[in-house]
């Protein structure tokens, strides 16, 4: 079973997802060289909440599912820190902690793409979610007062779950929800929803922004 090197942040990562970092500590500047030295990817892992700084408690990874990704660009500072631009790449299981050294590894399974991710129920939801995603870009930029005549998104299930997960403003618990969800379908209707609670306060804002703009320009009753 394959030993992966593990990042535990407050962040959820998705496969095809840019992540830049900023290392400064000695732990994770280490892991930055060794993976440098060995050229393979290490795992991004959702810790449940911030400890007290120091506190040994933080450092351990308190979700079973994670992300790996792997180095596009460094930057190393005289110091010793890092900039760095990692891409994700697939998920994983963590099956055994093996402990620090200095920085956590831990036995992992690969997930394999969902069954159902070609399914006709999947390119259902696809779809659905499709739509509602553009509603949300288009609510977004209405408050930029912007528009967008098109937005080209993935065609294929798995890829749009990707692509929206790694953009929506949520809390990284709930994307960990979606990360971890073991059908396309579960996480095409987990986004679905995650995107029409936003929506619905997204308009709202949409709509005092524009009447306090007409009021502005002397529109208003």
């Amino acid at each position: 079973m394959p030993e992966l090197a593990l990042f535990p942040l407050q962040i959820v990562v998705f496969p095809g997802q840019d992540v830049p970092l900023h290392i400064f500590e000695p732990r994770y500047r280490q892991l930055v060289r060794d993976t440098l030295d060995s050229g393979e990817p290490f795992g991004i892992v959702l810790v449940r909440r911030a400890r007290p700084q120091g506190a040994t408690s933080d450092r351990e990874p308190t979700h079973e599912i994670g992300c790996t990704v792997r180095l596009e660009a460094t930057e190393e500072f005289p110091d010793g820190r890092f900039n760095v631009s990692c891409v994700g790449e697939r998920r994983f299981r963590i099956v055994e902690k093996l402990g620090e050294r200095p920085y956590w590894v831990a036995e992992v399974e690969y997930l394999e793409e969902p069954t159902d991710a070609e399914s006709e129920q999947a390119y259902q939801v696809h779809g659905e979610t499709a739509e509602v995603y553009r509603e949300h870009l288009r609510l977004a930029l209405a408050l930029q007062n912007s528009w967008q005549r098109n937005y080209r998104l993935p065609r294929r299930p798995m890829r749009l779950v990707n692509h929206i997960a790694a953009r929506i403003e949520a809390p990284p618990s709930v994307k960990q929800e979606v990360l971890k969800a073991a059908t396309t379908v579960e996480q095409l209707n987990l986004l679905g929803r995650i995107l029409r609670g936003s929506n619905r306060q997204l308009q709202d804002r949409v709509s005092i922004y524009q009447q306090q703009r007409y009021e502005g320009l002397g529109v208003g009753n």
